[in-house]
Parts: C-alpha cells; structure tokens; sequence
C-alpha cells in the first residue's frame, strides 16, 4: 500500500516536472469577423474543421458581425481582422481609419441576372422593369453597370423598380410586377426549377465583386504580421478543399447555412467554386468599383488615393512560396 501511494506521488511529480519544462504551443489571439452567412463564406467552416488556424498558432475566433458595424469592431479593436464587403472600410478608410485591403476570396460576382421565361437575350430586356434593392444604392449601381455591359441605358431602356430584398424582388418576378433581377445561390437554382430564364452568370459575366475581403488596421500588418500570413494560408488551404473535395464542401456549406437540401447545396458549390480563388489576393477591380459607386455621394471617397489602401504583400508571398 505504501509503495502504490510513493509510485502515484512519483507519477504526479513527474507529470508536473514534464509540464514545466515541456514546450507548449501557445495560440495567439486574433479574433476574425465576418458579414455573411452564405456559400461563399462556408471556407470559414472548413477552417474550422481542419484546425487549419490552430496549426499556425492562431487560436481559431470567427465572430458573425452582419453589416458595416464589422468595419467599427475593427477599428475599435475587438477583432483584428474583418472579411466584408468593400463598402464600409472605403467609407472609414476615405474618412481617416487607416484600414487595409490585403487579400479576399473573389474577384467576380455570385450571382446571377435571371428573368421571364419569354426574355431569352439581353436586347428581349427593351421595355421591361428591373428590380433591385432602393435607388441609389449599391443594387442600383450595379444593375446600371450590367446593363450597360448588355449594351442598355437604365431608366431608358429598363426601368429600375425599388422593391426591397431579394425575396421580395424575386417574388415580384414571379408575379409578373417586374420581368428581371438578380439572386444569389441556391435561389438561382429555384428560379430554373420556376421556368424563369438565367440571362446571365455575372461570374462568368466577369462583374467584379469584393464580397470576401480582408481588411486589418495598419497598426496590425506593423505588429501581427505573421499572424495576417497564418490566416491567409489557412484560408488557402481551405479554399482548396472546397474546390477539390466536393462532398467536404458540401458539407461545411450545409452546416455554415444550415441549409440541407442536396441540389441546392450544389448549386451554392457550383457557383462559388468556379470563382474563388486559390491565392487570395485584393479584389482591387471590385472595390474600384464600389469606390467609383461611393464617390457619386461622398467627396471624401472620391479624392482618396484608392492604390494606398491595398497592400498585396501577404499574397505576394503566398504565390511566391507555394502553400501545401
């Protein structure tokens, strides 16, 4: 009896001896937050999964921010990295925060135009309503542009209707109130299965978007850099699962939008996987447009020096080293 309690008192001993001078991976703190819920964000899941952020030190910390306040949390310093759209960092950036664009997902839109099944080409649109979101936001603007890119003048050729989110822009196609919009995945596979007809695939279209992308403080890339590098080859790592390993992908969509039908998770795959890209670099041709689409109503945007805010460092990196 003795000797069993000297051998567990030797065993404690020795465990607290290894735990002193054993090394341990400590993990860096470095919250991320992110505006959306949707298929293009789900890598965030399989970052998750594969504990890629734990194998760079970094202790893993999504936070669900919806809308510009992500942009505030940034600045405020309760995360350190946001993956947004460009709108809100412009405008802070164009106001004096020091933010920088230093990676995102895509350069192209996930979306597609979708219309009455008796439009079948772009010139069909002559005469008809279109809708969007409001008048004067990024909806419009991007509307104008699409159409332009069909060789049409808005409110000339097509009139913008205001109708609201996209449910109810698609639900006022379906009355016949409008007679095109755009939807996002999987709502672009509901508008198929509905007999509407897709005009167009505005990634294949080419539009630019800057849905997906990261921005940090200066004050960050000076003091965290190697964190930044961590998190954007985790996210290359990720970003490769997702195209190469369908089922994966399929699954981490399903639980990041809690979403469980089959077909349209593959639609929301489908769509995305063409567009992400495998080195994340600045999608500078779609936040230029969300800064020439800001500057019509703001003068601070319009005079900022747009090249300034952009630093492709990190990514420069990630191509030039490879990641496996």
């Amino acid at each position: 009896m003795i000797v069993r309690k000297l051998l567990s008192i030797s065993a404690l001993w020795i465990l607290f001896f290894l735990g002193a001078v054993l090394p341990v991976t400590a993990q860096v703190e470095f919250p991320i937050g992110y505006v959306s819920r949707g298929g293009t964000y789900a890598f965030i899941r399989l970052i998750e999964q594969h504990k890629l952020l734990e194998q760079e030190g970094i202790k893993p910390t999504f936070v669900y921010i919806g809308g510009p306040q992500v942009s505030q949390a940034l600045i405020s310093g309760d995360i350190r990295m946001a993956i947004v759209a460009a709108a809100s960092p412009i405008r802070a950036a164009a106001h004096g925060s020091d933010l920088r664009f230093i990676g995102g997902i895509t350069d192209k839109e996930v979306a597609g135009f979708v219309a009455a099944a008796n439009i079948k080409t772009p010139a069909d649109l002559k005469g008809t309503r279109l809708a969007i979101d409001r008048l004067g936001d990024y909806s419009d603007f991007r509307a104008r542009k699409v159409l332009e890119m069909f060789g049409l003048q808005a409110q000339k050729d097509v009139t913008l209707l205001q109708i609201g989110a996209q449910t109810a822009r698609f639900a006022a196609l379906q009355n016949g109130h409008v007679q095109s919009t755009f939807v996002v995945p999987p709502l672009t596979l509901v508008a198929r299965k509905s007999g509407l007809r897709e005009l167009a695939d505005l990634g294949e279209l080419g539009f630019p978007s800057s849905s997906g992308a990261f921005v940090v403080m200066q004050s960050t890339i000076e003091r965290q850099a190697k964190e930044i590098y961590g998190v954007l080859r985790a996210v290359v790592k990720a970003i490769r699962i997702y195209k190469t390993d369908k089922e994966q992908a399929l699954g981490a969509i399903a639980q990041f939008m809690r979403l469980n039908d089959r077909e349209a998770l593959e639609e929301t795959w489908r769509m995305n996987a063409k567009v992400l890209k495998d080195i994340p670099s600045p999608p500078i041709a779609g936040v230029r447009v969300v800064r020439d689409f800001l500057a019509q109503t703001d003068p601070e945007v319009k005079k900022m020096n747009l090249e300034s805010f952009i630093t492709t460092q990190f990514t420069d990196r990630l191509q030039k080293e490879g990641v496996k």
